[in-house]
């Protein structure tokens, strides 16, 4: 294996797409989704097919998700399915050069040598030194998501026609910490050229730019198909050349029943209809217009000891309540085929199901009793629930190069992923599975209107009016940059808070601070208003589920967490210039944080959903001339 990858690096940041480097040192970069399975071996595709994640596949408009293949070696006596499949990559760059002489030599993107086998021909020819050719550090690529090798011979020359060889190119480092200090020179005319600003501006060439051709390499495409995008210089390794688009789902059930009102036989037989195995055989039959009757009798047919233990009569009811939701859901898909995808209405689902107790296999939870609560604590949320397990599915939908923003939309973005995009009926895309535990918070709605409202609400909204301000600027000239929710005060108070107890927490339950994600729930609008926070641990592994996020939920111990993350957000070891910063015009990306730095609040950027923006401690705590400014002000002393 030249570069083992888990299942969920495949998702992010190493899709299709991306560039990795291997354990012998190889820059690689990764084929699209073509070649990760061979179509014709349906049995294989079975072990790695996902579908039951039924609103993904319905807002997505696909078929089904896949786990990403893993690798499988054959034992001796022990029958292992699916041996050997492998995710495919291409060398690239395929620019070499000498780091003694700078001969330049370009090999083939198919090329799997390791490298040390590629010896320099000019030094072994004048000097008899074995130097081996290494991978040029830059490439070129364009907005609309191309890449390609860097036009080392137009850059030379300055001309987009040149006459000389490639033979003839020399790439030197004359030592230095800058771009300048690295020159490319031809020896056949004798012209050179730094390399000065690439990275910062189009390449071009006497005022005209070089434009892309449109070149997919990951998908093994050198001819291109046009773009006609200016391109510009890059590190290989530059983290703005890859921004992977992840779509991100906590699992629901299909029935929207929650366990206190449902039978619990009903709710068995509901849980076995949407198993994987049952489940799509279940939905051929419905669309095929059988009665219920004839279904139950092919259901105990091809799966007996799922329900050899149920009558008739209690599949049925269950059978009936499946059916239901499964008509809800088909309208709701052609109702939201011709529109653009409606991320509210997506977060509202969950915020509408997750307020509630379950008892289901992938979602697990239970309401706290706020009565054993302090005062100040029942005064901040309505509700708070231990979720002991849910289930959260990441898709990888395409990718971005130098901006997450696109001016290409979700299926432009897809078809980047394909050689040949498949058909409706197979569409797929690679996903990776998660689970884990959380703790959910509804805030408390009259609390807010107070807070809003009262006598400190006009001075939040007037603080929170220059980040605003700050972020629509930065955008301004960024068509396609992906607005996730609105910055109303709220937002920033709960995503701040939000960021502000899961620092607290990596020091209470144990976990690490890329364990835990936050997950924002909020709307101004009147008829579907949402005020919420789930914090929740999906690592991937045992770390995820051992239980002690939940624990930190009991009353014995969440008073005095809440305690301490706001106590301790009072004051910032960067203050009083963090806290000023808040009133003087903002810091962070863009300017978008207001009194919020690596010393306070700020996480790891996997945990953050707005890519730690957004952000200010003063609408939690308040801040040193105004504390009836923090929503959070009756827990500091």
């Amino acid at each position: 294996m030249r570069g083992p990858l888990r299942q969920s690096q495949v998702i992010a940041p190493f899709g299709p797409g991306s560039m990795h480097t291997d354990r012998f040192g190889i820059s690689l970069i990764c084929c699209g989704l073509d070649h990760w399975f061979d179509e014709s071996d349906q049995k294989a595709i079975e072990e790695f097919k996902i579908d039951d994640e039924w609103r993904i596949q319905r807002d997505l408009q696909i078929q089904h998700l896949r786990l990403p293949p893993d690798y499988r070696r054959t034992q001796m006596g022990v029958e292992v399915p699916n041996t050997g499949m492998t995710i495919p990559f291409l060398r690239f760059p395929t620019w070499h050069y000498c780091g003694n002489c700078g001969k330049m030599e370009k090999t083939a993107l198919t090329y799997q040598g390791t490298g040390n086998e590629k010896i320099c021909p000019v030094c072994l020819q004048k000097k008899s030194i074995r130097n081996p050719l290494v991978q040029v550090r830059f490439i070129a690529v364009c907005e609309h998501g191309h890449i390609m090798e860097f036009p080392w011979a137009e850059w030379t020359h300055q001309s987009h026609s040149p006459s000389c060889s490639d033979d003839s190119l020399r790439l030197v480092e004359h030592g230095g910490g800058t771009l300048d200090s690295i020159e490319v020179s031809c020896t056949d005319c004798g012209k050179s050229r730094r390399l000065s600003g690439i990275t910062s501006s189009h390449l071009s060439v006497d005022g005209e730019e070089f434009s892309c051709t449109g070149q997919r390499l990951w998908l093994h495409d050198e001819e291109g198909s046009g773009c006609g995008k200016p391109i510009r210089g890059a590190l290989r390794n530059a983290s703005n050349i890859y921004f992977a688009r992840v779509f991100s789902s906590i699992f629901l059930p299909r029935h929207s029943a929650p366990a206190d009102k449902i039978l619990p036989i009903t709710a068995e037989i509901i849980t076995i209809l949407e198993r994987p195995t049952v489940n799509g055989r279940l939905d051929a039959m419905l669309q095929m217009g059988g009665s219920h009757g004839k279904i139950i009798e092919q259901l105990k047919q091809h799966h007996p000891l799922d329900f050899e233990e149920y009558s008739n009569e209690e599949i049925a009811v269950a059978l009936s309540q499946y059916t239901d939701s499964v008509e809800d859901v088909a309208k709701e898909k052609s109702s939201k085929e011709s529109g653009p995808f409606d991320r509210g209405s997506f977060r509202l689902e969950e915020y509408k199901i997750l307020i509630q107790e379950w008892d289901e296999p992938y979602l697990m939870s239970r309401a706290a009793d706020l009565a054993s609560y302090s005062s100040r604590v029942t005064r901040c949320f309505s509700k708070i629930i231990l979720i002991h397990k849910l289930r959260e599915t990441r898709v990888f939908t395409g990718f971005t190069r130098l901006s997450p923003a696109s001016e290409q939309s979700p299926s432009e973005l897809q078809n980047n992923l394909w050689v040949e995009a498949p058909n409706r009926r197979n569409s797929w895309l690679p996903a990776a599975i998660v689970h884990g535990e959380g703790l959910f918070f509804e805030f408390n709605n009259a609390t807010l209107s107070e807070w809003m409202n009262g006598v400190a609400g006009a001075d939040v909204a007037k603080r929170i009016e220059g980040l605003r301000n700050n972020f629509f600027e930065a955008i301004a000239d960024r068509p396609g940059f992906p607005m996730q929710n609105e910055l109303h005060p709220i937002f920033i108070m709960i995503h701040t808070f939000a960021h502000l107890l899961m620092n607290q927490l990596t020091y209470e339950c144990g976990y690490s601070s890329a364990s835990l994600r936050e997950r924002l729930y909020f709307s101004s609008d009147d008829q579907a208003p949402m005020a919420g926070l789930l914090i929740y641990t999906a690592a991937g592994d045992s770390e995820g589920t051992m239980g002690g996020l939940v624990r930190m939920g009991l009353p014995e111990l969440f008073d005095p967490l809440l305690q301490q993350a706001v106590q301790k957000a009072q004051w910032c070891s960067a203050d009083p210039v963090c806290m000023e910063l808040g009133t003087h015009g903002g810091q962070g990306p863009n300017a978008c944080n207001l009194a919020a730095c690596h010393n306070c609040a700020l996480v790891p950027e996997t945990a953050c959903e707005e890519f730690n923006r957004f952000l200010d401690r003063g609408v939690v705590t308040g801040t040193v001339e105004n504390r009836e400014l923090g929503f959070f002000n009756t827990f500091i002393n």
